[in-house]
């Protein structure tokens, strides 16, 4: 898949002006000096013929502009405040003077927009370090810009207009944006050290790349010398308690053994500071250093109410019987046979003494590495706990805590340097490390432990600016990132296999099967032993070894020049994308799969387990992928004109052209699938022949595999053709009406930025560890065998696990964005200004995926019968078998029932009018309140997964879908401030305050947030118990494709059917469960007009306010210590909006079973399995943090000293 350019752009900004003398003429040759206030150096230009100037390639900060002429006075403008790659037009007016009359004026940067018609935001150095906020992390100050909400989870961004990728991140102009995810890297400053954090959200120049631009600049060293010094702390102790954390100890029941709610704790702490200033001994050089260290210490919650009873584990399954029941012993496990037990054993072992089924297995019987296992790794829970006797679990949620903790330090260095007052130079070095323990490695299987991070970032970034000319002014820059991150277990698999008793020779033939690599690998086996019961699994993406780091490079030069009243900038940027994703690794479980199905009682597979029996199937992977390793090359060329038609008219035009490399893989491990090769029968694409030794054997006795050069589609070994249209052509207009009123607008075409997983899923991941499974056909005399050698024997099913792939067309371009906007702005004095917009956002091409083996839905059932076309299948024994007939009738035949291909059929609409009200700090206030309605709705799917978009669920009318996108409110409230009380020493009130008195009353300071919005929408679904239990899927609609997906997060699901007033509230529920009916189960299943449709349902909206109380202490002229407390989510209100996580279970109606009507051969409800509805679907039960306000009240302890 493509990628879009990321044209870093400049951070440096610019200030230009006309000078005229009192009739209105221009002055040419006129003397310009901008003095920087933080190094007190200077830099000169002269006006043109036309009497304009500009100094471009400014560092974010305050400056000074010195107008002279001969024979006129002298006009001096000062604290001009420029932010980011901001334009301040500062103009001079000059009056014939006899003598040198000098006239100051005193200006802030302008508190309008008169130059361009970028929509953009900038939150300063003192915001960042006094804002109120829930993290030490500079990104979550996004969320304060009215076009930034969160996405799918605390510290995801969803950009308005668009979806939750897409955006261009740097660090003092070095890109850091994250390879995989197009998400930031973790690489970022200490807050100490962050300068501002610059956004421009909307209608930007062509010098910028990306749908939003989120610009990082670094603090930089002073004429003298400044510092701070801070700490933290964050804890248990101060906060309130959650709704779950209510929630739990509603649900908890006192156990043998565990008495009391494992109550949660954390604590927080933040230790650092920061020091600048000049470099004695080296003329106009300047640094300026930071480090931070948080360290936190946090338990983790494990809880579980599907574990088998721990009086199971050790084989006593007394507790299941239950006199009550009309039979007794419908829970008891089956003797299995081929166990032989003495007479003593079948009398005391065995219920009623017939030696028929298990009360309590003979120790002797028990595996010891079974028991080794238990021991080991299960949670402790007393034998004496409830049991449920409807299926044997434990009675009461399980609840216990494992201690996380988490160690992240940060540091920066900058150093400035003025060769001449032509030659400027700076670098940064940002450096940052972590490790922590916060997830279990599986829930609730405690003695996995937690899974392990480490991560290392190390980011360079540099400039340097020559001014040629007055007029010509050139900045070359570059730099890399480089984030190494890698996540695991506590285990290797052969430490794993020696830990529950394994032998070196029981080892080698695990290897044996797994590949002897994998033994070396962190993980365990996988264990399913039923439906029933929790499965000895691994939770997360994929993290029981993962590498996921990323290594970036770039360049850029951009060369300004004025000629007359045009302002032109062209130039061009290259970057080199590297990432690493041990996601691929991980697919198919390579370590081993060990599955338990026996008939009959429910608890037959884990008596099995227990016995250390064979198990009923195994899966491995033959051909295990090493981590995906792709690289890509980006160019960005761009040309901009900003044209100031008259003093108060500029017309800004510029294009953009982006040409990027595919991502291609360092291994050659990538496969495409071409369906229209051959009459469309299909073809598989591989880059090259590197690629053949990671293939499946079974590959290439399905179909033809030819190597992308033989492929004659003009693809290289990326598998795509490079995107060579992404042309962007953008247009500005600012009107300035008076003084201080300004009408701006612009319309601009833009591409996303670039992420690999668009190509990470179908092209390097889910073509390749095909897994092979192990049973017993009767082929090989050695049959599956029981532990220690569970893998060992049995027979290669070659109609078991079929064979899965993906699918990317070879023209999939970038999705393409449109953005325009009209903007009125009006001074209205005292700092303040307003600023009334409307945004508009057109895209077409977003990406989405279908399944081209999926079959049009019918009333004839596909699937269900045992393959002869006779015989009804069972659906929960899983014996359902296409007849050669059926399999015939799929578009392709060979392939699997998961076959995706994501293509550019997705569109996209956002009209939102916005208004904003800010001033600027003075007199010690300063706030900023937005309003944003927004009307955006879609085809496309956002549900977090970054350029590879998500799954259409009517892939046969994917426009049936247009609407409401996802997390998006219709309406959203941000306001944030500081307010420094007018009391005390310095202040207006009580500036003769004694020292005492001003200890007490003055110095104090106010910093508040609040956000508040409406809530976002969300997909009714059910869930499929047993459709996928046979080797073919089985479900609703007869589609053959067990990619149907209700909500398009990859999860699966179907929509049910709106059958009454699902808006009525019930108890504690938003809407009605008993409105929702179960989805049809033929030909109608997508567009019977009562199909629930996307994000119909809208879940709670939210509110919340962080506040910040501070008091000064003056020691001497210099010295400042700040004591103060931040409250954040103060009215301890609970955020109820869920996130994905959380919406994935609001939205959930419950589950269904299909069974065959064994009279018709349709699919129809079952009518032995009872639907399972979900008792939290619309229940808003738990808090979730929101837009940087915590899920509860918690308070931050802060000291911070200043120099």
């Amino acid at each position: 898949m493509s990628a879009a350019v990321f044209g870093q752009g400049t951070d440096l900004g610019t200030i230009r002006g006309t000078v005229t003398d009192s009739t209105g003429a221009v002055i040419p040759s006129a003397s310009g000096t901008i003095t920087d206030a933080l190094t007190n150096t200077a830099r000169e230009t002269k006006t043109n013929a036309q009497g304009n100037y500009e100094m471009f390639g400014l560092k974010p900060g305050t400056y000074r502009v010195t107008i002279t002429a001969p024979g006129m006075n002298k006009r001096e403008t000062t604290d001009i405040v420029l932010n980011g790659s901001d334009t301040a037009s500062i103009d001079a007016v000059l009056k014939v003077s006899a003598a040198q009359e000098i006239v100051v004026v005193s200006m802030e940067a302008p508190a309008i927009n008169t130059e361009n018609q970028t929509i953009s935001t900038t939150i300063s150095n003192q915001e960042i370090v006094e804002l109120p906020r829930d993290s030490r992390d500079v990104y979550s100050f996004l969320y304060l810009n009215p076009n930034i909400t969160q996405g799918v989870s605390d510290g995801e961004f969803k950009f308005l207009g668009f979806q939750s990728y897409g955006a261009n991140f740097t660090i003092d102009g070095q890109r850091s944006t994250n390879t995989i995810f197009g998400s930031p890297t973790t690489s970022e400053p200490s807050l100490e050290a962050v300068g501002e954090l610059n956004v421009l959200s909307t209608d930007f120049s062509s010098e910028y790349a990306g749908i939003g631009n989120i610009r990082i600049t670094t603090k930089r060293g002073e004429s003298q010398f400044h510092g701070s010094a801070f700490y933290n702390n964050k804890n248990s102790a101060l906060a309130a308690w959650q709704i779950q954390d209510k929630q739990g100890i509603a649900d908890f029941v006192p156990t043998p053994g565990v008495s009391k709610y494992p109550t949660p704790y954390f604590n927080l702490n933040d230790i650092g500071g920061s020091l600048g200033g000049p470099i004695l001994g080296i003329k106009k050089t300047w640094f300026f250093v930071a480090y931070e260290r948080n360290y936190s210490r946090a338990s983790v919650p494990i809880s579980d109410q599907r574990l088998p009873h721990p009086a199971f584990w050790v084989g006593d399954f007394s507790p299941a019987i239950n006199p009550a029941a009309a039979n007794p012993a419908k829970l008891l496990p089956d003797v299995p046979a081929g166990v032989t037990l003495t007479p003593a054993e079948v009398l005391a072992d065995t219920y009623l003494g017939l030696g028929q089924k298990f009360v309590t297995i003979p120790s002797r019987l028990l595996d010891a590495n079974v028991q080794q296992l238990i021991s080991t790794y299960f949670p402790k829970i007393s034998p004496l706990v409830p049991i449920n006797l409807a299926n044997g679990r434990i009675a009461n949620l399980f609840q216990t805590l494992l201690p996380g903790s988490s160690t992240r330090d940060l540091g920066t260095l900058r150093v400035d340097h003025d060769f001449t007052d032509k030659d400027h130079v700076y670098g940064v070095y940002n450096v940052s490390g972590f490790v922590g323990a916060t997830s279990p490695v599986r829930n609730p299987f405690t003695g996995l432990g937690l899974v392990q991070n480490d991560r290392r970032n190390n980011t360079l970034s540099g400039s340097y600016v020559r001014t040629i000319h007055n007029n010509l002014i050139n900045e070359v820059r570059g730099g890399f990132n480089r984030e190494y991150s890698f996540r695991h277990s506590n285990t290797t698999l052969a430490g794993f296999l020696s830990s529950i008793g394994f032998d070196s020779n029981a080892i080698d033939a695990y290897g044996a099967v797994v590949g002897q690599a994998q033994l070396s690998t962190h993980g365990h086996p996988v264990i399913n032993f039923g439906s029933t019961y929790t499965s000895f699994d691994r939770s997360g993406n994929r993290t029981t070894e993962r590498v996921l780091s990323q290594y970036l490079a770039t360049f850029g030069d951009t060369l300004t020049w004025v000629i007359k009243k045009h302002n032109l900038k062209m130039g061009a940027d290259f970057v080199r994308n590297v990432g690493q994703d041990g996601f691929a690794t991980a697919r198919g479980n390579p370590r081993g799969t060990m599955t338990y199905t026996v008939s009959g009682a429910v608890t037959n597979p884990f008596a099995h387990f227990l016995l250390g029996l064979a198990p009923t199937r195994v899966t491995y992977i033959a051909q295990p992928r090493p981590p995906m390793d792709v690289h890509n090359w980006e160019q960005g060329y761009f040309f901009q004109d900003d044209w100031k038609v008259t003093p108060r008219l500029t017309v800004n035009l510029g294009v953009r052209y982006e040409l990027v490399s595919p991502f291609v893989d360092k291994n050659d491990i990538m496969l495409n699938f071409d369906p229209t090769f051959g009459n469309n029968t299909g073809r598989f694409i591989i880059a090259s022949g590197k690629t053949t030794q990671f293939l499946d054997p079974r590959i290439a006795t399905t179909l033809p595999v030819v190597t992308a050069a033989q492929s004659g589609l003009g693809i290289g070994r990326g598998l795509v053709r490079t995107d060579k249209n992404n042309v962007a052509p953008r247009i500005g207009v600012a009107l300035g009406l008076g003084e201080k009123s300004a009408v701006r607008g612009g319309y601009g075409i833009y591409f996303p930025t670039a992420a690999a997983q668009g190509i990470r899923d179908p092209l390097s991941t889910n073509a390749f560890n095909q897994a092979l499974t192990k049973s017993n056909l009767g082929i090989n005399p050695q049959q599956l065998q029981p532990w220690p050698t569970p893998l060992t024997g049995g027979d290669v099913n070659n109609l078991a696990g079929l064979l899965s792939f993906n699918a990317v067309p070879v023209g999939l371009h970038q999705p393409l964005i449109q953005q325009y906007n009209a903007t009125f702005e009006r001074e209205l004095g005292l700092k303040t200004s307003v600023r009334f917009s409307y945004l508009g956002t057109t895209a077409h091409g977003l990406i989405a995926g279908t399944d081209l083996n999926e079959l049009r839905p019918s009333d004839v059932g596909w699937n269900t019968t045992t393959g002869d076309g006779v015989t009804p299948c069972d659906t929960d024994a899983g014996d359902c078998e296409p007849t050669p007939a059926q399999t015939a009738a799929l578009p392709y035949p060979a392939l699997g029932d998961f076959l995706l291909s994501f293509g550019n059929f997705g569109r996209s609409q956002a009209n939102a009018f916005q208004t904003q009200l800010a001033r600027r700090y003075g007199s010690g206030l300063m706030f900023n309140a937005s309003y944003t309605y927004l009307d955006q709705k879609s085809t496309g799917l956002d549900v977090g997964e970054s350029s590879l978009g998500g799954v259409a669920y009517n892939p046969f009318n994917p426009e049936q879908d247009y609407g409401q996108d996802g997390w998006v409110s219709r309406h959203r409230f941000v306001l944030y401030g500081v307010y420094d009380l007018p009391v005390g020493r310095g202040r207006k009130v009580g500036s003769s305050l004694s020292r005492g008195a001003d200890t007490v009353i003055g110095g104090w300071q106010t910093t508040f947030q609040v956000f508040a919005k409406s809530g976002t929408g969300f997909t009714p679904y059910w869930t499929c118990d047993n459709c996928f239990n046979s080797d073919h899927y089985i479900g609703p609609g007869n589609i053959a494709t067990s990619s149907v997906d209700a909500v398009g997060d990859f999860e699966g699901g179907y929509r049910p059917l709106v059958v009454g007033n699902y808006k009525r509230h019930v108890g504690d529920q938003l809407y009605d469960p008993a409105a929702f009916g179960l989805p049809q189960m033929g030909a109608d299943v997508f567009d019977n007009p009562q199909v629930a449709k996307r994000n119909l349902l809208w879940g709670p909206g939210a509110w919340g306010v962080n506040f910040g109380l501070h008091k000064d202490f003056r020691f001497g002229e210099r010295v400042n210590a700040t004591l103060g407390a931040d409250f954040n989510n103060v009215f301890n209100h609970p955020l109820r909006a869920p996130n994905h996580d959380g919406g994935d279970t609001f939205s959930n109606l419950g589950s269904f079973s299909v069974e065959v009507d064994p009279a018709t051969y349709k699919l129809r409800p079952s009518t032995v399995d009872p639907v399972v509805p979900n008792p939290d679907f619309a229940n808003p039960r738990q808090t979730f943090s929101q837009e940087g306000v915590d899920s509860r009240r918690t308070v931050r302890l802060r000291l911070r000293i200043t120099f």
